[in-house]
């Protein structure tokens, strides 16, 4: 059932009912039965409704709720001084909008804004600001102060917001080389971990410890950078036979990157005290750390079973073995049979990581599904990559083991569990895909793209812009036909919002049907298209297409896929567009596509085919008779 559209109500004064009092008026009209969406829904349009006609709306008044369910088409109906109070009473209130929230509200700020003002925003939202806003020092120094308290990491590291941030802070402090003081690193705050590797290899006493603490992962330039630091022995660590404790403690996030050459040079006590160590605290044992712990471990000195100590059976005995006598007593056979006891007793971690590797010894390939099912807690200890060995075919298997990850930081362990469920010809059912609502939904590109198919169109209503970061081209595609049919009975700009995320994986007829629907999409969307969509688009589409943003195609014009499609169109139907956009094909001139591919990444474009076959009209009189 769908409420009606709120209309103005006026007082007996003749004034508008504030905007709080009418959603309270709504609501006990007898609404209360209905799903808390379509009450928040409701409310929130009327909310808005009320403050168009009123000159100064009173947004701090409304419910938190309102806020949470924020649309762009909200928004974009908004005034900038009404949006810019908006964004003011989400700051007062302490609420959290999602990315595509903020990147909307932030379209309809007002482009001056003073210090004050900017003071007055949520923090997170000025990550969507362009810093060409705040010419001057004095402005961007203040911009920048702001955007090092902010969550820099819910920008995905390849969105357009994000690649212009580091340039904008870099030039606003007046570094134009590659070094870096503590002052500057303090000053680039979370941005620190987006330097590129030649910062790193020129300031590695001040940057090492900063890129420790960094939450994603360090590019392939900077993990050389960081290596090549630490082999050398350069402050702030020193060289790793001087290494303690405390300084492997302090690497943090760098400890993934150590190879052998680095491992095998640090003092073998300090790795053994240090092991000792985290293997008394659990938060330790997250997987990447997992998966590096083996560059440190010692091998257990191999000693034989003294006569008598082998046990038969798994008991509270094995408490008191000593490390050494589990690794030569203990036999991986008999855990696994006995896995129920194994969960049980009171093992120290230690012990239980013993067992992990008796078990791993007996099952190289990977432990049987007859052992999987039995797993219980001990599937805490597993590693994703120990996880991509199994084969898991049945969906009770995988519901017994996701009931043991509830409460715990397991994300990567379970999307690795699904993702060979799916590749053993599994389907995901309801009491699964529940159970993935609360991670983070980057896992889809973890899938292999043909897993896909068996995940449930519904999911992609829960799909936010950053989770697809990591996914291919295949992995796109699938994608945008179940969100095309999950969003199928979405119509207009809502369906654009809804669809805008999955748009990588869209076809070039795809988007001739969405120039018709006056979708005004933004270049940071059309950036993200596959080549050969937007090229085979004609000019009016494509402005169609755009809507107010086609001037954003200069500034574009020498980048993919703007210079790729901009190769594909005659001159004078660029012309007709007034923003002076060159490199189409002149009048006259004949174009064969013969499927050219870029032979380089980065450089000056190759080559397109129209102007590899502009020279054929020139041709032409000296190849007819006289």
């Amino acid at each position: 059932m769908m409420l009606p559209r709120a209309r103005p109500l006026l007082g007996s004064c003749g004034s508008p009912i504030c905007c709080g009092s009418l959603i309270l008026l709504l609501l006990s009209l007898g609404w209360m039965p209905l799903l808390q969406v379509q009450t928040t829904k409701t409310g929130q349009e009327a909310a808005f409704h009320c403050a168009q006609l009123t000159g100064t709306p009173d947004f701090a008044s409304l419910p938190a709720g309102v806020f949470l369910g924020l649309t762009c088409r909200e928004v974009s109906g908004l005034s900038m001084e009404h949006a810019q109070g908006l964004a003011m009473a989400v700051r007062k209130k302490n609420v959290t909008l999602r990315v595509n929230q903020l990147r909307c509200l932030a379209r309809r700020l007002p482009k001056r804004l003073t210090n004050e003002e900017l003071d007055a925003l949520p923090l997170d939202l000025l990550l969507f600001l362009n810093p060409a806003m705040f010419p001057g020092q004095q402005a961007c120094a203040h911009f920048f102060s702001l955007i090092t308290k902010a969550n820099v990491d819910m920008l995905p590291q390849r969105s357009l917001e994000r690649q212009r941030l580091l340039p904008a802070a870099l030039k606003c402090r007046g570094m134009y080389s590659f070094q870096v003081s503590e002052a500057d690193a303090q000053a680039l705050g979370g941005l620190v971990c987006d330097l590129p590797a030649k910062f790193v290899v020129n300031s590695s006493e001040v940057l090492l410890p900063l890129l420790a603490g960094c939450r994603g992962p360090l590019n392939v330039g900077q993990e050389e950078a960081v290596k090549e630091a630490l082999r050398s022995g350069r402050p702030p660590y020193g060289p790793p036979s001087r290494w303690s404790v405390s300084t492997l403690e302090a690497l943090q996030g760098l400890l993934t990157v150590l190879d052998e050459s680095i491992t095998r040079r640090i003092p073998k006590d300090v790795v053994a005290e240090w092991l000792q160590h985290i293997s008394r605290d659990p938060s330790y044992l997250e997987s990447k750390l997992t998966a590096t712990l083996p560059r440190f471990r010692r091998d257990t000195e191999k000693k034989a079973c003294p006569p008598g100590r082998e046990p038969q059976e798994v008991d509270e005995n094995l408490i008191f073995y000593q490390d050494w006598e589990l690794e030569a007593c203990v036999d991986g056979t008999m855990l696994a049979t006995q896995m129920d006891l194994v969960n049980e007793i009171p093992f120290t971690y230690e012990q239980l990581n013993i067992f992990k590797r008796k078990l791993d010894k007996t099952y190289p390939q990977g432990y049987p599904e007859s052992l999987i099912q039995q797993l219980g807690h001990f599937f805490r200890y597993i590693s994703p990559e120990d996880i991509r060995q199994w084969n898991v075919t049945s969906s009770e298997t995988v519901k017994t083991l996701l009931k043991v990850t509830k409460g715990q930081k397991m994300d990567d362990q379970v999307i690795a569990l699904v993702a060979r469920y799916l590749r053993g010809g599994g389907r995901l059912d309801e009491d699964i895909v529940m159970v993935l609502n609360g991670i983070p939904l980057a896992y889809l590109c973890d899938f292999h793209p043909q897993d896909l198919h068996s995940v449930p169109s519904s999911v992609m209503w829960m799909v936010e812009p950053q989770s697809l970061d990591k996914c291919s081209q295949r992995h796109l595609s699938i994608l945008y036909e179940k969100a095309s049919l999950a969003f199928q009975n979405v119509s207009g700009q809502e369906y654009f919002e809804k669809i805008r995320t999955f748009l990588g994986g869209a076809s070039v007829e795809d988007l001739r049907t969405l120039s018709q629907q006056n979708v005004s999409m933004d270049l940071a969307t059309f950036k993200t298209l596959q080549v050969d969509a937007p090229v085979g688009l004609t000019v009016d589409e494509v402005q169609k297409l755009l809507g107010p943003h086609i001037e954003g195609l200069k500034t574009e014009q020498d980048k993919s896929p703007v210079r790729d499609w901009l190769s594909r169109q005659q001159q004078e139907d660029l012309d007709r567009l007034g923003l002076g956009l060159q490199a189409g094909i002149p009048n006259g001139y004949l174009v064969l596509d013969l499927k050219f591919q870029e032979a380089f990444s980065s450089g000056a474009p190759p080559l397109g085919p129209g102007l590899v076959f502009a020279w054929i009209p020139a041709l032409l009189p000296a190849l007819l008779p006289s």
